[in-house]
C-alpha cells in the first residue's frame, strides 16, 4: 500500500477546516495546520487545539501573509488544503505563489485544494453580494489552472450544519431550530437544493486526496437521498413535527429585490459607515501596508500620487498591487497646497505616513486639513516610539522632534487624532536580530552578537501594525489618544531575543557587551545612517523607552487589548523563516 499523502491544512481551525482536519488525522495521513502562535494560545481555541492534539496533529508556526513560512511548510508535504474564510479568499493567491516558489510543483506538492465549499462557481446565476464571493472563487480556479497546478476543486453545495437549522429559511438568520408555524418558498419551491453534512463532505475529500480520478477535477457531493427542494423539505418537516405549517411564497422578482432592500444596502450601509481614508505617502515603506489593510477592510481608500510616482518603474509592482484592490487614484503632492485641499475634501480621514525627511512638512496637512473642515481624524507619520515618552541624542532627536512638534501642532488646531506607537518594525529591524552595528543584513548573526543595555524593545510585523491602525480609524475609542502597539509576546530585551535566536539556530553566540558610554563615543563618531540606528537604539535598549512607563487611560490605548480578535505575528514565529 502506498504511503498516505502529507497533508497541510491552512485555514484548520475554522469553521470547515476543524472538520477535515480531523477526518485527515483519522485517515492516518501525516496533518499538519498552520497556525499562528496567538492561535495556539487563544482561549476560545483551546479545546480544539486539545482535540486536534489527541489526533497526533502537526502544527506548524506560519501565517497566510508570510510568504517564507508558506514555502518552507509548503515544502515538508504532498498536498495543501485551504479551508480559509469567506474574506480571506482572494488572498488565496498568496498560496498559489507559495506552491509555486516550492519547487517543483508537480513532485512537491501532489494536489492544491482551494476553499470552496459550496455552489460549483463556474455554473453559478450570481447577485451581488454572492457574486463577489462567487468571482473570487472563480479567480483563484483561474489562477491554478494557469499556474499549472495539480487540484481539486469541490462543489460541496450546502452544508447541513450551517443551514438545515433553519430549514434553509432564506430570511432566518442564526436560526437553531427549524420554524413550527410558517415557512417561507421561494419561487414555486421544485428547484432542488443539495444537504451534505460537514463530516462527511471532509471524509469525502480526503478520500479524494490520494485518488488519481479526482486529479484536475471537481468533485461534487451530489448525494441523492440530499437533494430536495424546499416543497420536499417542507413537507418531510411537516411529516416529523406532525403538523401543517403556513406556507407563503416569494416570486423571483420579490427576491431580487429583497436581495437589493438588503444585503446591498447594508453593504452600502457598511460602505457609507466606514471613513474614505486618504494616504499621504502611500507608497514608501510603511504606506503600502496600511493602504492594502485598509483596502481589504473595505474603506474607500485614496491614495494622493505624483505623477512621477505613477510613472516610476520602481514603484510599478505596488501601484500595480492597488490598482487590484481598487485604490483610487488622486494627482497631488505634499507640496502643492490645493491638490492637497482638494484630495482632503473628498475624505473623513488622512494618515500620514511619509518618511523620515519629510516628517517636519507634515505641518502642510495640517493647513490643508484647517482649511477644509472636514476631517474626523487625522493620523500623522510616527510609527516608532512614543516621542513624549523619550530619552533622546542625535540625530534620533531631531526626528522624535519633529514628531513632537507635528503632535502639538495638531493639538493646537483642534484636529482630532490618532497617534500610533507601534515601535520596532519586525520586518526592518529582525532580520539582523536587532544588532546595533548591522545595516542592511539580510539574515541574523549565527557567530557573534552585540548586546545593548538591559531596555526592552517591542517588536511588530508591518502587516499587523496596518491593521491595528485601520481598526482604530472608525473607533471612537482611539480618538484623541495614542494607540499603542505593545504585544507581550513581542517584548524582547536585546539578551532575551538573542537566547530565542540561539534556541532556534542550536548554538550558542559569543557576545560583546557595549556600555552606555561606549554608544554614545560611537552614535558621535559614526556617520549617517549608522549614527540614526545607533541614536534611536540608545532610546530602546539603554534606556528602555519602548516600555518604560504605564499607558494612562488619559492619553493612550493599547492596541492587542482593544482588538484580541487580531492574531498578530510573534517574534518567535516571526524567526522562524531563517531557521
Amino acid at each position: 500500500m502506498a504511503a498516505k499523502s502529507k497533508i497541510l491544512i491552512i485555514g484548520g481551525t475554522g469553521y470547515i477546516g476543524k472538520f477535515i482536519v480531523e477526518a485527515s488525522a483519522m485517515a492516518g495521513n501525516p496533518t499538519h495546520v498552520l497556525v499562528r502562535g496567538s492561535t495556539l494560545s487563544d482561549p476560545a481555541k483551546f479545546e480544539l487545539i486539545n482535540h486536534f492534539n489527541t489526533l497526533g496533529v502537526m502544527f506548524v508556526s506560519g501565517d497566510l501573509f508570510n510568504h517564507e513560512s508558506l514555502v518552507k511548510t509548503i515544502k515538508q508535504v504532498d498536498v495543501v488544503i485551504s479551508t480559509i474564510g469567506h474574506s480571506l479568499l482572494a488572498d488565496q493567491d498568496r498560496i498559489i505563489s507559495a506552491i509555486k516558489e516550492a519547487g517543483n510543483i508537480k513532485l512537491i506538492v501532489q494536489r492544491f485544494f482551494p476553499s470552496e465549499y459550496g455552489n460549483d462557481v463556474d455554473r453559478v446565476h450570481g447577485v451581488e453580494p454572492a457574486r463577489t464571493a462567487f468571482n473570487a472563487k472563480a479567480g483563484i480556479r483561474r489562477a491554478v489552472e494557469a499556474a499549472q497546478i495539480p487540484y481539486t476543486y469541490v462543489s460541496s453545495n450546502f452544508c447541513s450544519g450551517w443551514f438545515l437549522p433553519s430549514l434553509a429559511q432564506s430570511y432566518l438568520l442564526e436560526a437553531t431550530t427549524p420554524p413550527k408555524d410558517k415557512v417561507v418558498i421561494l419561487g414555486d419551491g421544485n428547484f432542488k437544493a443539495i444537504f451534505n453534512v460537514e463530516r462527511d463532505i471532509a471524509t469525502y475529500i480526503i478520500k479524494a486526496v490520494d485518488d488519481p480520478r479526482t486529479l484536475n477535477k471537481i468533485l461534487y457531493v451530489r448525494p441523492l437521498q440530499n437533494t430536495y427542494s424546499y416543497v420536499d423539505l417542507v413537507a418531510l418537516w411537516e411529516q416529523k413535527c406532525g403538523k401543517i405549517l403556513d406556507k407563503s411564497y416569494v416570486s423571483e422578482q420579490q427576491l431580487l429585490n429583497d436581495i437589493q432592500a438588503s444585503w446591498p444596502n447594508i453593504w452600502i450601509k457598511a460602505m457609507a459607515s466606514k471613513s474614505k481614508i486618504l494616504f499621504i505617502g502611500s507608497t514608501g515603506h510603511v504606506g503600502k501596508f496600511v493602504v492594502e489593510a485598509s483596502a481589504k477592510a473595505s474603506h474607500p481608500t485614496y491614495a494622493l500620487l505624483s505623477d512621477s510616482t505613477l510613472s516610476d518603474p520602481t514603484k510599478s509592482h505596488i501601484i500595480d498591487h492597488f490598482k487590484s484592490l481598487k485604490v483610487i487614484f488622486i494627482s497631488g503632492d505634499l507640496y502643492n497646497h490645493e491638490s492637497l485641499v482638494m484630495a482632503i475634501k473628498q475624505v473623513d480621514v488622512v494618515i500620514s505616513t511619509v518618511g523620515h525627511n519629510l516628517l517636519a512638512d507634515q505641518d502642510r496637512i495640517i493647513s490643508a486639513i484647517k482649511e477644509t473642515g472636514n476631517v474626523k481624524r487625522f493620523f500623522p507619520s510616527e510609527y516608532g516610539c512614543d516621542v513624549d515618552h523619550v530619552h533622546d541624542v542625535e540625530p534620533a532627536r531631531t526626528a522624535f522632534n519633529a514628531k513632537a512638534g507635528i503632535r502639538r501642532a495638531v493639538e493646537a488646531a483642534q484636529i482630532p487624532y490618532t497617534f500610533v506607537s507601534s515601535n520596532l518594525f519586525s520586518g526592518w529591524f529582525l532580520p539582523s536580530l536587532a544588532q546595533p552595528y548591522l545595516l542592511e543584513v539580510v539574515t541574523p548573526p549565527e557567530d557573534k552578537v552585540t548586546i545593548l543595555g538591559d531596555g526592552k524593545a517591542i517588536f511588530n510585523v508591518e502587516q499587523d501594525v496596518a491593521t491595528y491602525i485601520i481598526k482604530a480609524v472608525d473607533d471612537p475609542r482611539t480618538l484623541n489618544k495614542i494607540l499603542y502597539v505593545r504585544p507581550l509576546q513581542n517584548t524582547y530585551s536585546c539578551v532575551d531575543l538573542v537566547a530565542l535566536w540561539e534556541k532556534k539556530c542550536g548554538k550558542i553566540l559569543d557576545k560583546s557587551y557595549v556600555s552606555e558610554q561606549q554608544l554614545l563615543n560611537d552614535i558621535r563618531e559614526a556617520s549617517f545612517p549608522l549614527n540614526l540606528r545607533l541614536s534611536i537604539f540608545y532610546s530602546v535598549f539603554v534606556k528602555g523607552d519602548q516600555t518604560n512607563f504605564d499607558i494612562e487611560p488619559s492619553f493612550g490605548v493599547e492596541a492587542t487589548k482593544l482588538y484580541p480578535d487580531i492574531e498578530y505575528t510573534t517574534v518567535d514565529e516571526f524567526l522562524n523563516q531563517f531557521v
